[in-house]
């Protein structure tokens, strides 16, 4: 296949996916038609031809994503008509950012660290999919163990856990030193559509309540 063909495949599949796209997907997709060289070629030079325009071809989760540019997001949640307070509350995010950074971990475990009661944040967590059972601990009552997914992955810009802020840069400040960067509680989490008629400022959707246990919160 000539390289510009390649290059135009490879871009409408990026298109069509909604998801991050691994080279080894696009292997398995040519079935020998490309090599893995030529299909990388491919990849970086619909990287350098996407520098500037309105989309951008970003690398996460593992994957390359055609995707939208983090400046035009109001006008996206406005056309999906997306509800605003469909994200993260900040007890969600403290209690996803232990899990991220210590997994793979129980809701007890989490909860020493927290001081508080965990079961609603893991419950919300696992229904919006961004943490998942990770086997269970090898300790009586054998709980179960939780940590981060691709979605996490995906959500947060990230190619694997490895690329989470060190403490260093907490202590520098340099977290969220790119403006181009969303800020973490920001960020949408489903297509919820949002009510005409509720408040304007109704606060986050999640709470730090008991009201699941632990096993019930794996289900579903």
């Amino acid at each position: 296949m000539e390289p510009n063909e390649l290059k135009a495949v490879v871009e409408n599949l990026l298109l069509a996916s909604d998801q991050p796209v691994s080279v080894e997907r696009l292997q398995e997709t040519f079935k020998g038609e490309a090599k893995r060289q030529e299909l990388e070629d491919a990849l970086e030079q619909l990287k350098a031809d996407y520098e500037g325009k309105n989309l951008q071809i970003t690398q996460v989760a593992g994957g390359i994503q055609l995707c939208t540019r983090g400046e035009y997001s109001e006008w996206i949640r406005k056309f999906l008509k997306l509800d605003k307070t469909s994200k993260l509350s900040q007890p969600a995010l403290d209690a996803l950012s232990i899990i991220a950074y210590k997994q793979p971990l129980t809701r007890v475990e989490v909860e020493e660290i927290r001081g508080v009661d965990s079961a609603g944040v893991i419950k919300t967590l696992l229904e919006k999919k961004v943490i998942a059972p990770g086997g269970r601990k090898k300790v009586p009552g054998r709980p179960v163990m939780y940590q981060t997914t691709q979605k996490f992955l995906e959500y947060f810009g990230l190619q694997d856990v490895s690329d989470l802020p060190t403490l260093e840069d907490f202590k520098e400040g340099e977290l969220f030193g790119d403006a181009d960067q969303p800020v973490q509680t920001d960020l949408p989490f489903g297509g919820v559509e949002a009510d005409p008629a509720a408040p304007e400022n109704p606060g986050s959707i999640e709470g730090d309540g008991p009201d699941e246990t632990e096993e019930a919160s794996t289900t579903g």
